[in-house]
């Protein structure tokens, strides 16, 4: 893409969020009639240099949440020796080859489906920091995660649908819904008295609204475009002062294009095949009481208001 069509592409999204809420689904529905359709790699498939998802931890929504998540893990494993932390969802291991000094000593425990996840995770750890990898959505092995003295959810929970395993059979689901992993993870953090992280976007998507409401076009909006492609529009610009190459700038549109205009696309699919089910922040609060956690701190890692951090204790 050349310099001048990339302008053009911002200035016709600066114009769409400039709109009337009500007006913004239909423009964006221009908008994205009239873009091009490059081929680039599946999102959250690949995750080394050079990728979307490498471009994304650059960004300043996430150059936020991992200062915040890194400053946390760093104090609550240097105060423990042959600490155990578990993570659910590992991304490329940025979060680790931050927060863990080269002598660190510990054992990490990491639940992704995604083989490659693993080993890019490996390939951040420090030597003496053992990794005990689980192939598996944290779905199939809630049950099963042992005793950590921290456990470390960062955008991740939002890919369980529903609130709990009921919710989930009435919509045809099996299997625990987000209660289920929340109270698995306090069984796991109880007897060391370990704290819990968890990032999520603060945004209401779950099962209960169904396919082409409204609301759930509008919330998936709000989330998607009006925040979080904003976060990336400013950062292509230069607002948040970023450094940023022309190979970055264009990585970061597309983002914006295959991941943020694109996902409001969930709205047409059926509730039980989104991939996405977030929860607001009161929802969040609730939930986490009702797996016998205590929030001792929550607040947004960016000034956007999208990401909300929860430190938690058993």
């Amino acid at each position: 893409m050349n310099g001048p069509d990339l302008d053009h592409h911002l200035a016709e999204l600066r114009r769409l969020l400039a709109l009337p809420r009500g007006r913004q689904p239909g423009a964006l529905a221009g908008l994205r009639q009239r873009l091009p359709s490059p081929e680039v790699e599946p999102w959250n498939h690949s995750f080394g240099p050079g990728t979307l998802y490498e471009a994304w931890g650059r960004s300043t929504l996430m150059e936020g949440l991992y200062a915040a998540n890194a400053r946390t893990a760093r104090g609550r494993l240097a105060e423990r020796r042959g600490w155990v932390a578990l993570e659910v969802g590992g991304g490329d291991g940025t979060l680790w080859a931050r927060a863990l000094p080269p002598d660190a000593r510990g054992t990490l425990v990491l639940v992704d489906p995604l083989p490659e996840v693993h080993r890019r995770v490996a390939a951040a750890l420090p030597p003496g920091v053992r990794l005990v990898s689980r192939v598996a959505r944290i779905e199939e092995v809630a049950g099963e995660l042992g005793e950590a003295d921290l456990a470390v959810c960062s955008l991740s929970l939002h890919h369980v649908a529903g609130e709990d395993a009921a919710r989930r059979a009435a919509a045809g689901l099996d299997g625990p819904g987000k209660a289920e992993v929340l109270a698995a993870l306090h069984a796991a953090l109880a007897p060391r008295d370990g704290l819990l992280v968890l990032n999520e976007a603060d945004i209401y998507c779950d099962l209960e609204l169904e396919p082409h409401d409204p609301v759930l076009v509008d919330r998936l909006l709000d989330s998607y475009v009006r925040r979080c492609a904003r976060a990336l529009a400013d950062d292509i610009e230069g607002r948040n002062r970023v450094a940023a190459d022309r190979d970055l700038r264009e990585r970061w549109w597309a983002v914006i294009h295959r991941w943020c205009l694109d996902q409001v696309d969930a709205a047409e699919r059926p509730a039980a095949e989104r991939d996405v089910y977030e929860l607001d922040v009161p929802r969040w609060l609730a939930l986490l009481e009702r797996a016998g956690f205590r929030v001792i701190s929550r607040g947004f890692t960016d000034a956007y208001g999208l990401f909300c951090q929860y430190l938690c204790r058993p």
